[in-house]
């Protein structure tokens, strides 16, 4: 049996290149268009991030904001809510937001909020915060807790992905880097299943 020792050369180069095909699509399938209450979005993209199973209701509350107005959940019904709880003591918090504002940039215009809750925080530091940082989404002040406790937020950050219609999609327990591409990835993906 005669062997071609040009095939025997070639065969290291096509594997290499079918593990990378195989890298690049490990990274790029998980994020398929999901209709609300399916599992084909992988969440776990997102460190921390894990999808809520039975997707309940999300609980409504009604805060004030740093202008002394209402702000209620129910106000961003029909968009992407990303309700972010935070303190401005909380060193993972003064880090995760700054990412957190820039997604909110860039999909604000897209059917997406971030309201962000502001937990047994004084008014005066939780203001400070928010302008120190030049965060332009909504924030609730919730002085007391009561929300972030309703919304189990004893630790922070702690983060919901709820949508257009009030049911929680998932939950972040600790900081993310939400400008991450996996991350703005998701949120557009979450975004077209909406449409």
């Amino acid at each position: 049996m005669k062997i071609n020792k040009r095939h025997i050369h070639c065969r290291p180069f096509y594997l290499y290149v079918f593990f990378i095909v195989a890298a690049l699509l490990r990274w790029t399938i998980p994020l398929e268009a999901q209709t609300t209450g399916s599992t084909t979005v992988n969440y776990k993209v997102i460190p921390n991030l894990e999808e809520v199973k039975d997707h309940p209701a999300a609980p409504d509350f009604t805060l004030v904001n740093p202008e002394n107005k209402k702000v209620s959940l129910k106000d961003f019904r029909g968009k992407l809510v990303f309700l972010n709880f935070w303190a401005s003591w909380c060193t993972p918090c003064r880090e995760e937001m700054p990412a957190m504002e820039r997604l909110f940039q860039q999909f604000k215009d897209k059917g997406f909020v971030i309201l962000a809750v502001s937990v047994k925080d004084s008014r005066k530091d939780a203001l400070a915060f928010v302008k120190e940082l030049k965060l332009t989404y909504p924030i609730g002040l919730d002085p007391e807790g009561k929300v972030g406790s309703d919304y189990g937020a004893w630790g922070l950050p702690v983060t919901y992905l709820i949508d257009p219609k009030g049911i929680v999609l998932a939950r972040a327990w600790g900081p993310a880097d939400w400008y991450s591409p996996v991350a703005r990835q998701l949120i557009g993906t979450l975004l077209d299943a909406k449409k």
